[in-house]
């Protein structure tokens, strides 16, 4: 056996500051070392179309009602210019914008809104960051003591201090099911340095985290500067913050990091993981897998890895002219680790040009009926930092005023355009994607959509699929991105949108400006359509008269939800077998019951609530232009009760107890799961408590959750207006 070890040290230098601090060395003596320095300062650029958000009174004795004859979102759809978005990407990716340290581009961001007619500002907010001061990684014997290689590497976010020697052992993604898998075979992780592919986990000391080529490198295609998967040599940064349990500062949690905010002490903080860890290039993964070699067992047939272990801000405002107190908000996160070309500044250049699209509408004399803000979120790669705390700061006029949030994070990283959104969004987005021509093509959005959904069925061979016979889908929120604090913490209905595709250079210097360039969007249309999706959108959002959102649409996923559910009860209690009893069968089984009926009763609000609007509009029009004297004011009043119903209904999913363990994330119907990063998991506390066999928690969580979502069907109804459409 070889008696090869790794050793991983991790020095942070702590600091809470405004400005960039001092450095100061440490003596250590460490193989390999990581310093990083703590540094508060995150700033958002905030613009807003109508009204300054942080007031409380709204000042509109004089009324400006734009053109009703006025088109504004077809009039926005021929502004975006590609020029225009090939020059902001360029902007952005000129320099360097991790989070907290380019002052510069949040300023220009800000200036650049109010060139456009929109009030800005920057907001500043004081969070636990750290930065890397050196590190490097090595491999030695350690009998002689004699290195064997050594690496110098960029680091994660949010890595914990340390200097920590240990064996090393393989743990394929680092999931749960994997530390499972390893204990299963008699492996443990316990004072080991874990090697991950792109987890403290398990009693671990230290975590090297690789990009492996099977995943998006020469295995999928050709590598940079051939093609555009990842080479060798890329290292793939990122945070290693535990976002399922609370997003943003981590010594702030639930409220904002203001400068005078008391903190919690960093080895407190229960986001964080503290042990050190460290990305790796495949280049610098190799030496350490081959000392795997021959140690411990295979970790996959076929395959040659082994377990081991071896013996080695800105915002922009715009004010409504009818509703100037409620909010419609659209982001997107201006930090990256490196150029960030797609992430995250396609995003941001379609930002630029989006609010120089609703400043051309602005001088047209357009106003939107509700209030825009736009937001150009910092330090989201650390853990939605600037995001949540704004949130956390602005959660209760976030909680009476906000309709909906727009997020995008990679606005193009491919030709394939795919969302994920609160189940309110799909008909709304179904709808904008048919009115947006796809690129320069004879087709929408929505046909190109479509026809990359059914390839994607054919070539998969799923049973029962028949082209054309259902939409392509959208799939709940989980988390990684900006949307999570308003989806999951205040319950404002979002949205994530944006093109992917094959390749990857994620998180990497080779993600810049050229690399957009030459293989991601040569011409810039594929940011011209985001750019004409997302402004339509949001212009729908703000600016019909009534709020097209669907409940329908939520009620029938809520009993996919539901159903999900109940697959994981049976397999828990199929897995239990004659050690489940069998009131714990019968129980759980009448909670799954429990909770259909409630989806019922969901259902049918839903369908009266649609039965109801659509009366409203029979009868006077959306905009109540039919209606004169009393009648106005009438419909005027049953059109704000129908949406303010639908824009605050998933307020009523909000347990403000919180999910077991982590009671940050208040929405009972998805968050990010436990143990799948940012992948999304609905019904969370049932789910969580099924998988875990907890029969006594998942009866208490069904009988909250069946509460909340018959107070959700309660709020649909109402008043008389609403049952009859009589006057």
């Amino acid at each position: 056996m070889s008696d090869e070890k790794v050793q991983l040290v991790h020095e942070t230098l702590d600091a809470a500051v405004t400005a960039p601090a001092k450095r100061h060395s440490r003596p250590t003596a460490a193989k390999v070392r990581i310093g990083l320095l703590a540094l508060v300062g995150s700033l958002l650029t905030l613009g807003f179309v109508s009204r300054h958000f942080s007031a409380c009174t709204h000042h509109n004795s004089k009324i400006h009602t734009p053109d009703p004859n006025f088109d504004a979102g077809k009039a926005f759809v021929a502004i975006p210019s590609t020029e225009r978005l090939r020059e902001n990407l360029w902007y952005y990716t000129s320099g360097t914008h991790v989070a907290g340290i380019n002052r510069t581009q949040a300023v220009y961001t800000r200036d650049y809104f109010r060139d456009q007619g929109i009030h800005a500002e920057i907001a500043e907010y004081y969070p636990w960051l750290n930065y890397p001061v050196d590190q490097r990684v090595a491999l030695f014997n350690a009998t002689t003591g004699q290195r064997i290689r050594t690496t110098c590497l960029p680091s994660t976010g949010y890595s914990a201090d340390g200097n920590v020697t240990g064996q090393l052992v393989y743990a394929n993604y680092g999931s749960h099911e994997d530390f499972k898998a390893l204990k299963a075979a008699g492996i443990s992780v316990k004072d080991k340095i874990v090697l991950v592919r792109y987890g403290d986990l398990d009693g671990a000391r230290g975590v090297l985290i690789y990009s492996d080529p099977a995943d998006d490198g020469y295995v999928q295609g050709p590598v940079y500067p051939e093609g555009p998967w990842r080479p060798e040599s890329s290292f793939q940064r990122g945070s290693v913050q535990r976002l399922s349990l609370y997003p943003g500062d981590p010594l702030t949690p639930g409220y904002a990091s203001t400068k005078d905010a008391p903190r919690i002490d960093v080895d407190k903080a229960e986001s964080l993981n503290h042990i050190p860890s460290l990305p790796l290039s495949y280049r610098d993964a190799e030496p350490l897998l081959r000392a795997l070699k021959g140690q411990g067992k295979p970790a996959k047939d076929g395959v040659e890895y082994w377990t081991g272990p071896s013996e080695l801000d800105v915002n922009l405002p715009q004010q409504g002219w009818e509703e100037p107190n409620r909010v419609v908000i659209i982001g997107n996160h201006r930090d990256a680790w490196c150029a960030g070309a797609s992430d995250p500044s396609s995003g941001s250049a379609a930002l630029l040009e989006l609010s120089r699209g609703f400043g051309e509408l602005l001088k047209h004399g357009w106003r939107p009926r509700r209030s825009i803000i736009l937001a150009s979120w910092d330090a989201e790669e650390y853990g939605l930092v600037g995001s949540t705390e704004w949130v956390e700061e602005h959660q209760k006029l976030l909680g009476a005023e906000a309709v909906a949030y727009v997020n995008v994070d990679v606005a193009v990283r491919g030709s394939l355009f795919y969302s994920s959104a609160s189940p309110l969004y799909k008909s709304l987005l179904y709808s904008v994607a048919k009115e947006v021509p796809y690129v320069d093509s004879n087709q929408t959005v929505y046909q190109h959509w479509v026809g990359e959904y059914e390839r994607e069925q054919a070539s998969r061979r799923r049973p029962h699929h028949h082209p054309g016979d259902k939409a392509p889908p959208i799939g709940p929120l989980g988390s990684g991105s900006d949307f999570t604090a308003f989806n999951d913490f205040i319950g404002v209905s979002s949205v994530d949108l944006g093109f992917s595709g094959p390749g990857s250079v994620y998180h990497s210097n080779y993600d810049s400006f050229k690399f957009a360039e030459t293989f991601t969007d040569p011409g810039f249309k594929i940011h011209k359509t985001l750019t004409q999706v997302w402004g339509l959108l949001t212009i729908r959002l703000a600016d019909e008269p009534l709020v097209p959102f669907n409940p329908v649409s939520h009620a029938w996923d809520f009993k996919h939800y539901v159903d999900d559910l109940e697959q994981a009860v049976l397999s828990k209690l199929s897995e239990d077998g004659r050690g489940s009893s069998h009131r714990n069968h019968r129980q759980a089984k009448k909670a799954v019951r429990n909770l259909r009926h409630a989806q019922k009763k969901l259902l049918a609000a839903a369908h009266h609530y649609i039965f109801a609007r659509d009366a409203l509009v029979r009868r006077f029009g959306g905009d109540c232009a039919a209606a004169t004297g009393p009648r106005q004011t009438y419909c005027i009043q049953w059109k704000k009760e129908l949406n303010d119903k639908v824009a605050f209904y998933e307020r009523h999913f909000l347990d403000e107890e919180g999910l077991p363990g982590r009671s940050w994330f208040k929405n009972v119907l998805v968050s990010p799961a436990l143990w799948k990063g940012y992948g999304a998991q609905t019904l969370p506390g049932l789910t969580e408590a099924a998988t875990d066999g907890d029969w006594k928690r998942f009866k208490r969580l069904e009988r909250r959750t069946a509460k909340l979502a018959e107070s959700a069907a309660k709020s649909l109804f109402s008043g008389k207006r609403q049952k009859d459409g009589k006057h």
